[in-house]
């Protein structure tokens, strides 16, 4: 399967939990989110990424450019609306012309594809958690959104959540390749894929790493082991986007 029809498949499923829990449930890992916001907040990441790789921007499209969704449940359809655009859109879209994203880098329709789905992925398990069952990520699936996460994501987000931290952290998988050493100095983060000592090292299945590294299960479930310095797990829980 590539990866805009798995990101279908993810958007799919996310619509399929959602319905089913309800727009009022609590997004435990989404402090303050209902099922509503989380559905509308995707599908305007979806709508605006639309937006930007079929008009081929390179800048954030204005905020009028994007729908109201609605409180109740009409959201679901528009969601589902949204989602088929964007399949749409990535599926006709040139990979490598340019197109705007928000890290500065990588300025072309490629980085959304990857993107799109890992951020579909993430959601749709939370959505599937709000509704009491959640399935894990397939391990190529789970190591791409670490590795996004790494190299992509944090530097942009998260290097000033935390500015004193400066500590270094091992992500090993045990059920496939993938290893990360992420170093920060003074907030900033590097990472590397490699098999190098950690501060603080995790180590599981990939699925269980991922969930982890954003925040969504504890180091102690889901066949995780925590080593070193565990007291740099809070510090991690601070930094996540």
């Amino acid at each position: 399967m590539n990866q805009i029809e798995q990101l279908r498949v993810e958007g799919e499923a996310l619509l399929a939990a959602a319905r089913s829990a309800g727009l009022a449930a609590a997004i435990e890992h989404c402090p303050g989110w209902d099922m509503q916001r989380l559905v509308s907040h995707t599908a305007k990441v979806f709508q605006r990424t639309a937006v930007v790789v079929t008009e081929g921007l390179m800048e954030p499209p204005a905020n009028d450019r994007f729908t109201q969704f609605a409180k109740d449940e009409f959201v679901f359809d528009q969601f589902a609306e949204v989602l088929e655009d964007l399949v749409e859109a990535l599926g006709n879209a040139v990979p490598n012309a340019p197109s705007w994203n928000f890290t500065g880098a990588d300025l072309t329709n490629v980085f959304w594809v990857r993107r799109m789905l890992n951020e579909a992925a993430v959601h749709r398990w939370d959505a599937q958690h709000a509704a009491g069952g959640a399935q894990g990520f397939t391990p190529e699936l789970a190591v791409d959104v670490i590795d996004e996460l790494l190299f992509v994501l944090m530097p942009v987000l998260s290097a000033k959540k935390n500015p004193e931290l400066s500590a270094t952290f091992h992500f090993h998988c045990t059920d496939t390749d993938g290893e990360w050493l992420t170093a920060f100095t003074a907030g900033s983060p590097i990472t590397t894929r490699e098999h190098a000592k950690g501060q603080l090292a995790v180590r599981g299945p990939a699925s269980s790493l991922c969930l982890w590294a954003w925040n969504r299960l504890p180091a102690t479930e889901g066949g995780l082991e925590a080593l070193g310095e565990t007291s740099l797990l809070e510090a991690w829980a601070t930094i996540v986007p």
